[in-house]
């Protein structure tokens, strides 16, 4: 069987660089990275070779395929951590507990979010708009329709002032 295979190279701590299987599918798609022919019997195919059947019109399975996929990634997060990697032109697999990247990814996570809720985009705008009303004052240059659209942004807070 012809694997069309979607890699992401990366580098750990222990300074090997891995070539991480992103994707895969047995129909050529528009971003592979490397094709490979294994057996159709191979351990691989038989351990994460999932078939969908088409369905007939009362909603029962049929003998037809409608796709093939490959669990290249676990299922038990919504993480999806990857499984297996590319090494010598062989599918081996990838043990990502062994790397802080993957098993800091819940504290990467909850760091985001702390800086989204700190975040605030009314702010930054408000920020940008009178820096920049700043800087044109002080060269002297009138822009016309910026004077236009500040002017009623400042009338709309004016009339809605903060609780």
């Amino acid at each position: 069987m012809k694997l069309y295979i979607e890699l992401k190279e990366m580098t750990f701590d222990d300074g090997i660089e891995y070539k991480i299987i992103n994707g895969m599918s047995d129909k050529e798609f528009p971003y592979y990275d490397v094709v490979i022919d294994i057996p159709n019997d191979d351990k691989f195919i038989k351990d994460t070779m999932q078939i969908v059947y088409k369905k007939d019109d009362k909603g029962k399975e049929t003998n037809e395929i409608e796709s093939r996929w490959f669990i290249t990634k676990e299922q038990e997060t919504w993480y999806n951590y990857p499984l297996y990697q590319l090494k010598d032109n062989e599918i081996i697999p990838f043990d990502y507990t062994r790397y802080k990247y993957f098993t800091d990814t819940e504290r990467r996570v909850s760091m985001a979010e702390k800086i989204g809720r700190v975040y605030n985009l009314p702010s930054e705008i408000k920020t940008m708009r009178k820096t920049l009303k700043r800087i044109l004052d002080h060269l002297g240059i009138i822009d016309e329709k910026f004077e236009k659209y500040n002017t009623k942004v400042e009338s709309i807070i004016e009339k809605n002032p903060k609780n």
